[in-house]
């Protein structure tokens, strides 16, 4: 049976794209009005979404005037950073222990497949919201592949801002090349069932990440 997409979902994912490709920009308000015509639809399920949207740290509602992206501080940065850290250190020795098994074989398959995916991407280095896209299937598979759903949900609640700040980082020169190299430094660890190797690997990628946005900020 197809579920059907409520008009506030729609209206959820439609503004979750524009907040994190960048299309909302911080510093601008937003009418629920100017959003309902320009999707031609009513105001409530713009308002829900707005408010779902606020729910999760991504924009700040102002009374009587409307809403805009909430910018995202250096502070916001590291905890998100530091957030994803914990898990995905867990999760990569994880799947670092488990190499050899059939499970950690077809994870592993998984990755290099997005990890090729990736590498298509950096022909277009423009198109920033493809190529986080790819990253971010990179990176969920080891999170997948614990089957914690704990790790799934906190990742999953965080993903937008893990977007935004993955995109951001991506404007800077050959940094589509860095992460792709970033990613096989990853993956060739857990080939090779080194755990350790794997969780400095991925302590680099996202200390590179830390560099590149505190020039931002």
């Amino acid at each position: 049976m197809i579920k059907k997409v409520s008009y506030k979902d729609q209206v959820y994912e439609y503004l979750r794209h524009a907040i994190v490709d960048g299309s909302l920009h911080e510093g601008e308000i937003y009418s629920e009005q100017m959003i309902a015509d320009k999707l031609n639809i009513s105001r409530t399920p713009v308002r829900e979404a707005v408010l779902q949207l606020r729910n999760e740290d991504l924009i700040e509602v102002y009374l009587n005037r409307g809403f805009g992206v909430k910018p995202v501080s250096v502070e916001h940065i590291n905890e998100i950073i530091q957030a994803r850290e914990a898990i995905e250190e867990c999760t990569l020795r994880c799947l670092a222990e488990g190499a050899g098994t059939q499970k950690g074989q077809e994870a592993l398959a998984i990755m290099e497949d997005c990890l090729e995916n990736t590498m298509k991407k950096l022909r277009d280095q423009d198109n920033h919201y493809e190529f986080m896209q790819a990253d971010m299937e990179f990176h969920e598979v080891s999170i997948n592949y614990t089957g914690n759903m704990y790790f799934a949900r906190i990742f999953q609640m965080m993903r937008a801002q893990v977007e935004r700040v993955t995109i951001s980082s991506l404007v800077y020169k050959n940094r589509h090349e860095m992460a792709f190299q970033e990613h096989e430094r990853i993956l060739k660890a857990l080939k090779a069932g080194d755990g350790d190797e794997a969780v400095r690997a991925l302590q680099d990628h996202m200390d590179k990440t830390r560099e590149l946005m505190s020039r931002h900020m």
